[in-house]
């Protein structure tokens, strides 16, 4: 009796359909979640900007800025981890999933700041208006990756101020010169100076 060994190799054919249903198989994140996290971060950055201008003449702005923004940090890591069951649906971004931390983070930092200095504004009253002595100014001009600064040097109360204002206003303010401006008193502490004149 004659025995016929036969080795049995996968053929070309069928390696290629395996390998397809196994890329078949890495899902992707719903359409919503990634259209969300493109908007929280361009949203992000438009709050932020928004946010860091309202408290550029606030007494303290770090430390505003480190609380509202903190807080923006801390829930949008929350957020990102409750949304994880959704967003991560395969291995690669369960590994990976530092980068939709990071993104929703950037969007709730902006809109912390932008809510917090509305809300802070919204719980302030003047407490003075009256017109106060520029004693120095100075610019930043603008570059790659560098805000243009206009900077005014003000004695409010025997103390030196430092201003933000406006390109155009920056130029038609000299040294001794008067000029108007109103102090704030806000219910949550963060009190601050608005330029009277200068329209931005």
């Amino acid at each position: 009796m004659n025995l016929i060994l036969t080795t049995c190799w996968p053929n070309k054919t069928q390696t290629t359909i395996f390998m397809s249903k196994k890329r078949q198989e890495i899902k992707k994140p719903p359409i919503w979640i990634m259209i969300a996290t493109f908007l929280a971060i361009m949203g992000g950055i438009f709050t932020a900007i928004v946010g860091i201008s309202k408290i550029q003449n606030y007494y303290h702005p770090y430390w505003f800025g480190l609380i509202f923004g903190g807080l923006g940090i801390l829930t949008g890591v929350w957020t990102a981890y409750k949304l994880k069951p959704i967003i991560a649906v395969n291995q690669r971004l369960k590994n990976d999933y530092y980068l939709p931390i990071l993104y929703i983070s950037i969007g709730f930092f902006g809109l912390f700041l932008m809510t917090g200095s509305f809300l802070n504004q919204g719980l302030s009253k003047i407490d003075k208006c009256d017109n106060f002595l520029v004693i120095n100014k100075f610019r930043q001009e603008s570059r790659f990756r560098q805000p243009e600064i206009n900077s005014l040097v003000v004695n409010i109360n025997g103390e030196s101020c430092r201003l933000i204002c406006s390109q155009d206003y920056w130029f038609r303010t000299s040294i001794g010169q008067s000029i108007d401006l109103c102090l704030h008193k806000s219910k949550l502490g963060f009190d601050f100076v608005t330029v009277t004149n200068d329209k931005k």
